[in-house]
């Protein structure tokens, strides 16, 4: 079972900036590689569709479903141009300006 996290726990706490920092070389690995930035790319753009548009008339379904894949594009994009800008400019012109 799952213990419940305890913010007033210093533990708890410190687990969670662990944690975070884990994540965010996970991320920096990632990017690091010229295909692990073309991967995150085509996720994104090809498969999250996330500059697309979502709606298709007539089909609320087929709208949700392109939006909720939209917005894990827009969290992807989100988490890689804070942590790592630098990097993701290098993406963009690796894989969108030269095209």
């Amino acid at each position: 079972m799952a213990e419940v996290y305890d913010a007033s726990n210093p533990e708890h706490v410190q687990g969670a900036k662990d944690a975070e920092l884990d994540r965010d070389k996970d991320v920096d690995f990632i990017m690091s590689q010229p295909r692990g930035r073309r991967w995150l790319y085509q996720m994104i753009w090809v498969r999250c569709r996330k500059d697309a548009v979502s709606r298709v008339l007539g089909d609320s379904e087929s709208t949700s479903f392109n939006e909720g894949a939209r917005s894990v594009g827009v969290i992807i994009e989100e988490v890689l141009r804070e942590r790592s800008p630098k990097r993701y400019m290098q993406m963009l012109e690796e894989n969108h300006f030269n095209e």
